[in-house]
């Protein structure tokens, strides 16, 4: 039997970490996911224009889960594992690095410069 497959996405937000997964842990690429729902959220919450950010799906933290192991491409933060084990309720995940979920420095730019455009929500 596969082990259950699919993307998270791990945003700063407010001083905290929001781990924003689909809904029945689908098994749905990243970009698809990002733009369907995480773009949303980070359009609203720092109040660009969620258009703006449909092609940057490598701006914010990102990782795949495949079973307990969560592929990702940053260093491995121990405040952050224990915000993706609080929001899929498993102390059982870990962090194994993967060069495809690295953030772009591009698609970091860009969301940069967006946020001084329009400003952050306060």
């Amino acid at each position: 039997m596969a082990k259950k497959s699919f993307p998270i996405y791990m945003l700063w937000l407010d001083d905290a970490w929001k781990v924003v997964f689909p809904k029945n842990h689908a098994d749905i690429g990243h970009t698809e996911f990002w733009e369907q729902t995480v773009s949303h959220i980070v359009a609203q919450h720092f109040g660009i224009p969620q258009k703006k950010l449909d092609n940057l799906p490598y701006c914010q933290r990102r990782a795949r889960v495949v079973g307990n192991t969560v592929y990702y491409g940053g260093r491995p933060d121990p405040t952050l594992l224990k915000a993706i084990r609080g929001a899929l309720d498993s102390r059982s995940f870990f962090f194994t690095f993967d060069d495809h979920e690295k953030r772009l420095r591009a698609d970091v730019a860009e969301f940069r410069q967006l946020v001084q455009r329009y400003g952050e929500k306060s």
